[in-house]
């Protein structure tokens, strides 16, 4: 199914995940999303997507000492899920811990 396939068949309220990994190899994800029409700017771990209605933002991060990736989706539609799943799935080839944590400022 394509991207545009899916617009309005996923929700999510909340567009702000934390993935944390051991990293202990290096992931290009600009690299992964450069032929993607929505991507507009990236470099190594982050990357700017843009489609008509969202905005997507994918950043790594530091906790005190902690690295993670921090991705943060504005908008509706299928952009920010499509996203997810590619950084989950470039990161788990390059380590063998990755885990997704649902992220809330409030």
């Amino acid at each position: 199914m394509s991207r545009s396939a899916w617009r309005g068949k996923m929700t999510m309220s909340n567009r702000d995940v934390r993935i944390d990994s051991y990293f202990s190899l290096p992931t290009d994800l600009a690299k992964e999303f450069a032929a993607w029409p929505e991507f507009v700017l990236g470099h190594a771990y982050n990357v700017e997507l843009r489609s008509d209605n969202e905005v997507v933002v994918v950043r790594l991060e530091d906790d005190e000492g902690k690295k993670f990736v921090r991705i943060r989706g504005s908008g509706g539609g299928p952009l920010f899920h499509c996203a997810l799943g590619t950084v989950m799935h470039a990161l788990s080839a390059n380590s063998d811990s990755v885990f997704l944590t649902r992220w809330s400022d409030d």
